[in-house]
């Protein structure tokens, strides 16, 4: 019994550990995002598919990019990029599962350098 007891206290204490570096994951490596120019081209400007995918080890909601100087003549999808001054709100602000990719469209040139400001982890 005393073996069972120190085997859970063992798996407790490891996934305690495991959610605190999760949740502590640095802006940094959450998110990597990758965009390529695709064959089609809105209102004279390319377009560009960004993709964002959450590393980290918790989903991520709230997901925030700097959108500072960022021009677009076409969104594909407000909901999922919504754009309100200099930031980006991803999703409208629902959760990035473990590993998801979220995708979207815009048009101008020369390609928008996005990069994650903020995030909240839900490790539960």
């Amino acid at each position: 019994m005393a073996s069972i007891f120190k085997l859970l206290s063992v798996v407790l204490f490891l996934g305690l550990v495991f959610q605190g570096v999760a949740a502590n994951c640095p802006i940094e490596g959450r998110f990597s995002i990758s965009q390529s120019q695709t064959p089609d081209w809105a209102h004279g400007m390319p377009q560009w598919k960004v993709k964002v995918t959450n590393k980290c080890a918790c989903a991520q909601s709230q997901v925030k990019l700097n959108c500072s100087g960022f021009q677009t003549n076409f969104v594909e999808n407000p909901s999922i990029l919504n754009i309100s001054g200099n930031v980006c709100l991803l999703k409208n602000g629902l959760p990035i599962g473990i590993g998801e990719t979220v995708e979207f469209l815009y048009a101008w040139l020369p390609k928008f350098p996005f990069q994650p400001i903020s995030s909240i982890g839900d490790c539960n």
